[in-house]
């Protein structure tokens, strides 16, 4: 029988937070820290009910690119690019693995300060999109967006966001 499990394809052994030596979690998270960013991205996408796709990121960037190939063999997922200013940029966009390895990561190494509340702020936007984004927890995980990263810089407005989109939040009946 082959090592991989069925259709594992050359995939990694699975992270397990129990795997990381404190000491390697610690310089990780300190990393993160000065590094590291929790993201709500939003896209147009004509597909999606509402025309607009959001997802969870999370990302490092450094022109060194050892310390983001440490943070990939530790997370086991993710992936590393060149970006554009020459510098190196470490990803992780799929949902499964924020939920599994990013966010809990995070729980057992905790960031301090203004990065702590942007991380919070992070994983209950996550917890809100993997439950579905009905009207309410649509506009719900917009709001969280706006106050994550101290506001930062947007393509996209929530105003440009949910203009053409009216949602249900049960206040249209007060008057």
């Amino acid at each position: 029988m082959p090592d991989n499990a069925s259709g594992a394809d050359n995939q990694q052994e699975r992270f397990s937070i129990d795997s990381v030596p404190p000491q390697l979690g610690y310089f990780l998270a300190g990393f993160v820290h000065g590094e590291g960013s929790f993201m709500l991205v939003c896209r147009p996408r004509a597909d999606y009910p509402r025309g607009w796709k959001i997802s969870a990121a999370f990302n490092a960037s450094q022109r060194d690119v050892v310390p983001l190939n440490l943070l990939q063999r530790t997370f086991r997922c993710g992936t590393i690019r060149r970006a554009g200013n020459g510098d190196w940029y470490y990803e992780v966009n799929r949902l499964r693995d924020i939920c599994d390895v990013v966010i809990p990561f995070f729980r057992r190494y905790p960031l301090v300060g203004q990065k702590a509340k942007d991380f919070e702020l992070f994983a209950k936007a996550v917890d809100l999109i993997t439950a579905g984004l009905d009207d309410a927890t649509y506009v719900s995980v917009l709001l969280l967006r706006e106050r994550l990263n101290s506001g930062g810089k947007r393509r996209y407005t929530m105003e440009k966001i949910l203009r053409g989109h009216t949602p249900n939040t049960g206040l249209e009946s007060v008057q």
